[in-house]
């Protein structure tokens, strides 16, 4: 919330500073409107660009810390299903209470990854999207927007090192 605020804070900032320079001086001792007018120009881009660029920093801030948040979350506790099953168990409704309260007060868009392993690749992909709708209906109970949330299920996955079982949070570009 308060780097959001912040995030405003420098926008706000940055509008007033480029309002401020469109303002001419008075003094009949001042350039040429033309010479005026392309230095007012070039400030405003350059005034803009500095804005533009502060903004896109806060919000890869802000992306960050969920992200560091969910990270922490995830390895103290980390989504798993038991074979065959897309039902989430205790642990994982506390976890994920957790992952959706690093995700209030701001608009952190997540892409979250299920998998499931079964010798009818059609059933593993079934099997994996329902863990992953399952996930999201929890985060949507908890009050995360349905719109900041992408489900991406793996059927059979070929990486060793993917557990099937276990589900992944991450904050994506929104």
């Amino acid at each position: 919330m308060k780097l959001e605020k912040s995030m405003y804070g420098i926008a706000s900032i940055a509008a007033v500073v480029l309002l401020t320079a469109a303002c001419g001086s008075d003094d009949e001792g001042s350039s040429p409107a033309t010479t005026s007018t392309v230095q007012t120009s070039t400030m405003r881009s350059s005034i803009a660009a500095t804005a533009s660029s502060a903004v896109s920093s806060m919000r890869d801030s802000t992306q960050q810390a969920v992200q560091d948040a969910i990270n922490k979350v995830l390895v103290a506790a980390p989504i798993t299903f038991d074979a065959g099953s897309s039902d989430l168990g205790v642990t994982d409704t506390a976890t994920l209470k957790a992952v959706a309260a690093a995700l209030q007060g701001n608009d952190t868009k997540i892409e979250i990854t299920t998998y499931a392993e079964d010798s009818n690749p059609a059933a593993a992909k079934t099997l994996a999207k329902a863990r992953g709708d399952n996930i999201a209906a929890a985060l949507e109970a908890d009050g995360i927007d349905k719109s900041r949330i992408t489900v991406n299920s793996d059927a059979n996955p070929s990486d060793s090192e993917v557990d099937a079982n276990q589900a992944k949070i991450t904050v994506v570009d929104g």
